[in-house]
């Protein structure tokens, strides 16, 4: 059963790609009907509880790690409410790296079937219009740059996902 009330860990992006990549939702959900939300990637979620030792060692933990240069390979879509129109990106060792590394702060088992995606638009959006809405996309950057992480409580059933704290992650 899907935890609707949690945390999770979200991914961030550079100003720049932020602003390209909420020009690109903002179009899609023109198309679909979909609650508002920040432009994310999620890394890793849910935790029904977390202690302030989690959040020290998150802050930690994102000034220990370099931002990380995301491939975007396509627009994809599924039969899933919260994955319902999405930009597919690549599953880099960094990427997995940072995940595994935030799961290990609460000694919180990582899954191996992470499939990591920027949400365009959530719902029950019928085959046929995301189709054609891929047919209308413009072409896609080959690079962003995931520049921070941030701590978001979730609850599905109200369409709210507040972020609470956001780690920059560091630049060299």
């Amino acid at each position: 059963m899907r935890i609707s009330k949690a945390y999770w860990i979200w991914g961030q992006f550079s100003i720049n790609d932020t602003l390209y990549l909420n020009s690109i939702r903002d179009n899609v959900q023109i198309f679909l009907k979909s609650p508002k939300f920040d432009i994310h990637l999620t890394i890793c979620g849910p935790y029904e509880k977390l202690g302030c030792d989690f959040l020290n060692n998150l802050k930690n933990l994102s000034n220990k790690n370099q931002s990380i240069i995301l491939n975007l390979e396509k627009f994809d879509f599924s039969d899933e409410k919260f994955k319902s129109f999405f930009i597919k990106t690549n599953k880099s060792i960094e990427l997995n790296n940072l995940r595994n590394n935030i799961y290990k702060l609460s000694n919180f088992a990582s899954k191996n079937d992470y499939d990591p995606h920027i949400s365009l638009a959530y719902g029950n959006h019928k085959k046929y219009q995301k189709d054609l809405l891929i047919s209308r996309m413009p072409k896609l950057r080959k690079k962003i740059l995931l520049s921070k992480i941030s701590l978001v409580y979730v609850n599905e059933e109200l369409n709210i996902w507040r972020i609470l704290n956001n780690y920059d992650l560091r630049i060299d």
